[in-house]
């Protein structure tokens, strides 16, 4: 038996099994709801309301609901059951896509290279006296002897000629690949897709006027399968077969929703979309291209492939025109992905004689170091608290989530994205509430709240004292206390510990990849943040926790989104697509489980 669900505010409606889960449900719609716990209602990130429905089950066996929330219709997507017809309300993602949206800077001076073009000509009648062939016609109207033709595109033209003499051509390095009546001379688009394990970013670009026409940005489908990559290769060696298939799948079909949104929202046709361009870590990557990643997951980590891969986008399921093509950029080792590889194009870190470190924080984190004419990259299992996967009142940074933090004598101020009232902390807003934590005290050294009694002690001010709430001796800190109903948003121990850990594995990485270009702290010309999180966190906050090494802050500069800069690059000037290949295979991979000084950088980093 069917029930239909609608999903609000993006008001999709789907048919669905009787009995089935309302996350299962949203990966049917294409409707992003954070599962990152695949479905065992441990980490509570998937929380809709149910506006109507059954109610009167309520699965929570981790109690992540107060009893206000369950009272006012909210439920847990990955256990309540859909039995009946229901509205569920999901967090309204527009705010993550508009923030990844301005994160797309293209360097100055950068200029579009198409190698496409459309040509909107006027082809001549045939007569009697001259009985000439339509391509022959075409060719004449174009002035081009030596094009050829795609025999799809030559049935098109012929169709078209018998109606009418106007057309527009598209070619592609001498051959022409589409034809379409009437005057469509401008409408010539191209993907570029930055694959996070976290987040997927799609954004669609007018080819001949490198114009941005729309960005998507939604929640990995295949996060409902783990957080992380190594969760994911795990799944995929359960069922090489299927489970590869059903991660690939999820993801296409969730691109392909893009590619709809873009033609309803600006008309973009996808019979106007000749070209796709994909970056992201090894994993995603080989994921995307429909290849077992089982291999990265075991020594010696060799990726399947390093060069760019490229072959028809129909081939890999992406709706777009019947011939066009899709790119997977390069990467540089088994977790250094192409992603970084676009983010080194969209920086020009390619002078390798001065002392510069690049960094994409996120679920992975990986890192490159130029200096003394090298350039080395490692990468870091940083875990997913930069993405506020794994913090208790942890959320992705979309309406009310906290993303800056100042405590003072008066208490806690916040800034949250939408500017409305806290629902949660994003990454970017976890690490500045520990540096700010740091900074007044109330953490110590050791990565320990203290306690309201020491903290008295110290002379910390009442109004931050009064935020501590002990249960069973552990201490948590209260960001934001909850009226009328509302959960507090507060960090706990376990918090602490997590930030901990990503910020050693960073910092451990960054030592390491310093003395193998044979550089110190105070030689470093620049370093360059790329991801949300490097944007919106402080650069104060990022050093005093010790992500960061401690330089000058105003050689510190955020990138924003340089994976799908970089990817977006490629997209439109062939020209970087060769140079990336060849700057990838310029780089030196090093291992960081192989050093013999990790395990001491990483403990010694732990402390704040």
């Amino acid at each position: 038996m069917k029930v239909k669900v609608t999903f609000m505010p993006q008001n999709i409606s789907i048919d669905v099994e009787e009995g089935g889960t309302v996350l299962e449900a949203a990966i049917l719609a294409g409707v992003d709801i954070d599962g990152n716990c695949s479905g065992t209602g441990i980490c509570g990130k998937c929380k809709v309301r149910i506006d109507s429905g059954d109610l009167t089950q309520c699965s929570d066996p981790y109690g992540k609901l107060t009893e206000s929330e369950k009272k006012r219709g909210f439920r847990l997507a990955c256990t309540h059951r859909l039995l009946k017809d229901s509205v569920v309300y999901t967090t309204d993602s527009r705010a993550t896509a508009e923030r990844k949206r301005k994160l797309i800077h293209l360097p100055e001076g950068f200029k579009p290279e198409p190698t496409l073009r459309k040509e909107y000509i006027t082809v001549k009648a045939t007569t009697l006296s001259e009985a000439k062939s339509d391509d022959r016609r075409v060719r004449e109207a174009l002035g081009e002897k030596d094009i050829s033709f795609e025999v799809e595109t030559l049935r098109s033209i012929a169709v078209i000629l018998r109606e009418q003499n106007d057309l527009t051509i598209t070619l592609r390095n001498g051959r022409i690949i589409d034809a379409e009546s009437g005057d469509h001379s401008r409408e010539c688009y191209g993907l570029a897709i930055d694959v996070g394990t976290t987040t997927v970013v799609v954004m669609v670009w007018n080819l001949i006027t490198g114009e941005l026409k729309g960005v998507d940005a939604f929640t990995n489908p295949q996060a409902n399968h783990g957080a992380d990559v190594i969760s994911r290769i795990t799944y995929v060696m359960k069922n090489r077969t299927e489970n590869l298939e059903k991660l690939r799948s999820a993801l296409i079909d969730r691109i392909n929703l893009s590619v709809y949104e873009f033609s309803f929202l600006y008309g973009i046709k996808p019979q106007n979309i000749y070209e796709v361009v994909v970056v992201g870590n090894t994993t995603m990557s080989t994921i995307f291209a429909g290849m077992d990643p089982s291999q990265l997951s075991t020594a010696p980590f060799a990726p399947i492939f390093e060069n760019g891969v490229a072959g028809d986008a129909s081939r890999f399921g992406i709706t777009a025109a019947d011939h066009a093509k899709l790119y997977i950029s390069a990467n540089i080792a088994g977790h250094v992905g192409s992603d970084i590889t676009a983010g080194i194009i969209t920086t020009d870190l390619t002078d390798f004689n001065e002392g510069r470190l690049f960094i994409d924080i996120g679920t992975n984190g990986e890192i490159v170091m130029t200096g003394n004419g090298k350039a080395v990259a490692c990468s870091t299992a940083a875990g997913p608290a930069f993405e506020g996967s794994s913090i208790e009142c942890g959320m992705r940074a979309a309406n009310g989530a906290i993303e800056r933090i100042d405590l003072s004598m008066d208490g806690v101020a916040f800034r949250t994205v939408g500017s409305i009232a806290p629902v949660g902390i994003c990454g970017s807003g976890i690490f500045d509430a520990v540096g700010e934590l740091v900074r007044v005290g109330i953490v110590d050294s050791s990565g320990r709240i203290l306690s309201a009694d020491k903290l008295e002690k110290k002379k910390v001010p009442e109004a931050l004292i009064s935020q501590i709430r002990t249960v069973e001796g552990v201490s948590d800190f209260c960001l934001y206390k909850g009226r009328h109903g509302e959960k507090d948003v507060y960090i706990t121990q376990k918090d602490i510990r997590e930030v901990q850990l990503a910020k050693a594995a960073i910092a451990a990485g960054i030592r390491i990849l310093m003395k193998k270009v044979g550089i110190t702290e105070q030689e470093i010309k620049q370093i360059i943040i790329a991801g949300a999180f490097g944007n919106y966190i402080r650069a104060e906050s990022a050093i005093r926790i010790g992500i960061l090494p401690d330089i000058d802050r105003l050689r510190i500069h955020s990138a924003g989104n340089a994976a799908g800069s970089g990817a977006s690059m490629m997209l439109l000037s062939p020209e970087y697509r060769q140079r990336v290949e060849k700057t990838a295979r310029r780089i030196r991979h090093v291992q960081l489980a192989t050093e013999p000084n990790f395990q001491d950088a990483y403990m010694e980093a732990m402390r704040f």
